[in-house]
């Protein structure tokens, strides 16, 4: 199998003319879809469209209104006219920044192994093959960017008015641009296989330029042009249609030179593709962010960044350690540490700037919550919970080897215990970039920096808590004996449950904001007593962790005990 140069038109080697290729995977799709929906009703179909897309509109109408916040004074809505352009171009930077990272890995494109190994290595036209795959992605990448930027839109309009429709519009644009754009750089990357070096430097350039913008106040990079867009209901800046167009632009060269991706590289991301998908049928993250670090090679370093030596009865020594020594003169806690921090330090370096971003998004989204936008709470909570996925990653592998585990002479949930203190300090240091994030926002005063110190230890511990919790409890099971506690009406909502606890638990930490916001008085003090009870809700975790692995041993053990019952009757 080999990564050529992409087919053109009919060649000696007997490679298909490009009508010739659309003609015939005209037909092969014709067949899959016939076959596909033999049994489809489409009536039902366009009814059950018809009626999500209302309620959906509906629903999020209605929303905005009741948490979009109040209306800006006029002074504050220059403020957001000089400033507002640059901001939304940075987010704008990171999604090409993104496409850019995909791209040098393969491209954004994720292929069936049958239809990598059936048809790109068949004589046919290679672009023209890979065309159709790569316009059906954009197509839903655009749909999805344009129903986020509606919804953004609308906040919009809640907070500075001018008509919702406007908003609306100017929202779409905006989203399904940069949504289409960020895809296009990545056919881009990958159809001209641009390395890592490469992709790095001119993600290096769009990300720079975006943040001078941005300590600025200006707009002059082609992200923030198009960020000008976004404004548009407030003040038209023709400047706004060159970010268009190099948007535009970005998509258009994306299906021209997507015929160039490697087959290579197409093959393995289809053979990773396929496991993600499994795994997210079966809702398990763990495997979910396993096997995304696959597709993006992001491999743990062979030699951590700083080495740390350990002291075992006042003598320090250094080197690698021995679980046996661990386990006869360690306590768990300080066997963690050290394990712990073995991990931490050998992250690779994509994983720290991108939790670093992460806790910056948070900080950000934490400001907003401040300023009036409440659903920016759920932002912050989220950006901390993905953080946390990543800082929890040594508690991750004990998960994942449990024979490691239970080698040490101490209960399970004791040695895991004893992982999350140097996961803790990650996470404190993750946070700590969004308390100055948020304070520099604010405009660093006195007051924003007591409260983003305030709301920094319960945002980290929230975050590490709800990721310790969908780390440690894994996987959903398809039947377990204690289901047998719930009726069946009730095992969906326990399902749904289990998935959405995690994020709300991280989520909890960011509520001191709304506390602080709502105590015009006195927020500090509102903040530091919302604080100390969202930091004695997640103590609640850290006993869980000690101990669940005993409580589901006791109640499986009850249940045996209730069906030997039942049996000797």
């Amino acid at each position: 199998m080999t990564g050529g140069s992409p087919g053109g038109p009919a060649s000696p080697g007997g490679q298909g003319s490009p009508a010739a290729t659309r003609a015939l995977l005209a037909d092969l799709r014709r067949v899959r879809r016939r076959r596909r929906i033999e049994e489809f009703d489409v009536g039902e179909a366009v009814y059950k469209a018809y009626v999500a897309a209302i309620v959906g509109g509906i629903s999020i109408w209605f929303a905005t209104g009741l948490v979009g916040g109040s209306r800006e004074a006029p002074g504050a809505v220059a403020h957001i006219l000089l400033r507002g352009p640059a901001v939304v171009g940075a987010a704008v930077a990171v999604v090409w920044v993104i496409g850019l990272r995909s791209g040098a890995r393969g491209g954004p494109l994720a292929l069936e192994s049958a239809f990598v190994r059936h048809v790109l290595l068949a004589p046919v036209d290679r672009p023209t093959a890979l065309r159709s795959s790569a316009w059906r992605l954009l197509r839903f990448a655009t749909t999805a960017g344009a129903g986020a930027g509606i919804v953004v839109g609308l906040l919009a309009y809640r907070r500075l008015g001018d008509g919702w429709a406007a908003w609306a519009a100017c929202g779409a644009l905006c989203g399904a641009l940069t949504a289409g754009s960020g895809l296009g750089a990545a056919m881009v990357t990958g159809g001209l296989r641009v390395g890592r070096a490469g992709s790095a430097v001119v993600a290096v350039l769009v990300a720079g330029w975006s943040v001078a913008d941005v300590a600025t106040s200006s707009a002059t990079s082609p992200a923030s042009l198009l960020g000008e867009a976004a404004f548009w209901p407030l003040r038209f800046a023709p400047t706004g249609l060159i970010g268009v167009a190099v948007a535009a632009v970005l998509v258009a060269s994306g299906l021209i030179l997507v015929g160039g991706t490697s087959i290579e590289a197409s093959a393995r991301r289809a053979s990773l593709v396929g496991l993600l998908r499994f795994a997210v049928t079966v809702r398990d993250l763990r495997t979910v962010v396993l096997l995304r670090r696959q597709l993006a090679q992001e491999l743990p370093r062979r030699s951590p960044w700083v080495k740390l030596g350990f002291s075992v009865k006042g003598r320090r020594r250094s080197g690698r350690i021995k679980v046996g020594v661990v386990a006869d003169r360690w306590a768990p806690g300080a066997a963690g540490w050290v394990r712990a921090w073995r991990s931490i330090l050998r992250f690779p370096l994509g994983r720290i700037v991108r939790m670093a971003l992460l806790g910056v998004a948070a900080g950000a989204a934490a400001y907003g919550a401040w300023k009036g936008t409440t659903p920016l709470v759920l932002a912050a909570g989220l950006a901390m919970f993905v953080a946390g996925l990543d800082a929890t990653e040594p508690l991750a592998q004990a998960v994942d080897h449990p024979w490691a585990t239970d080698s040490y002479p101490h209960p399970r949930g004791a040695v895991m215990l004893g992982l999350l203190p140097a996961c803790a300090v990650a996470m404190a240091a993750i946070a700590s970039l969004g308390a100055l994030c948020a304070w520099a926002l604010a405009g660093g005063g006195l007051r924003a920096f007591e409260i983003a110190v305030i709301v920094w230890l319960p945002a980290s511990l929230a975050g590490l808590a709800g990721a310790t919790i969908s780390t440690v409890q894994g996987a959903q099971p398809t039947f377990r004996d204690s289901d047998l506690m719930f009726p069946p009406e009730f095992l969906g909502a326990r399902v749904g449950v289990r998935l959405l606890w995690p994020p709300l638990v991280a989520t909890a930490g960011v509520l001191p904001v709304l506390a602080a916001r709502s105590a015009a008085a006195n927020p500090v003090g509102a903040a530091a007593s919302a604080s100390v009870v969202v930091t004695l809700v997640l103590a609640g975790v850290a006993v869980w962790v000690r101990h669940q692995e005993s409580w589901h041993k006791a109640i499986a053990e009850s249940l045996d005990a209730v069906k030997l019952g039942g049996t000797s009757r």
